[in-house]
Parts: C-alpha cells; structure tokens; sequence
C-alpha cells in the first residue's frame, strides 16, 4: 500500500491511478491525514462494492417498488410521455 499527498496527487493523478490500477491500493493523505483511498475495481466488482458499501441500498430499492407498486411514483417512460406532451401543446 502506498501513501500520497493531495499535492503530489493533484500533479500526476494519471500515474496514481495507473499504479492503483496495476500494483496496489492508495492512501490519500491531507494535512498527514488519511482521507481517501484509490483503489483498483472492474465492472464486475462494481455491484459487489456498492452493496457492500451501502447498507440500506436493497432496502431503499424495495422502498421505492412498493411505491411504484402503489402508484406513488411514475415510470421514466411515462414522465418522459408527459414532458413531450407538456412541450407539444
């Protein structure tokens, strides 16, 4: 694991994210503080660490079905409808 600061950060990002990408996870460090972390994920990891990240993701999505399912919300293609109707008249 390597240690950078936000300045040395801020002038090659490119080479730290390659390095994240290609050798190992990166602590970014404001002030001799940890504050980030840059580290290498694909498309397939992507879902994994979401959930593993917010917790209370699955429930908000059940959430928001219930209320589709209850006819409080409306689909994209159904507001999309609407917004072309508005614009049309």
């Amino acid at each position: 694991m390597k240690f950078v600061n936000m300045r040395e950060l801020s002038r090659s990002p490119s080479k730290y994210v390659k390095l994240a990408k290609e050798k190992d996870d990166i602590v970014i460090t404001r002030n001799g503080h940890p504050c980030a972390v840059l580290l290498k994920i694909d498309e397939g990891d992507i879902e994994d660490f979401i959930l593993a990240k917010h917790f209370d993701l699955e429930s908000e999505f059940e959430k928001a079905k219930f209320e589709h399912e209850d006819g409080k919300t409306t689909n994209v293609y159904d507001l999309l409808d609407k917004i072309d109707d508005s614009i049309g008249s």
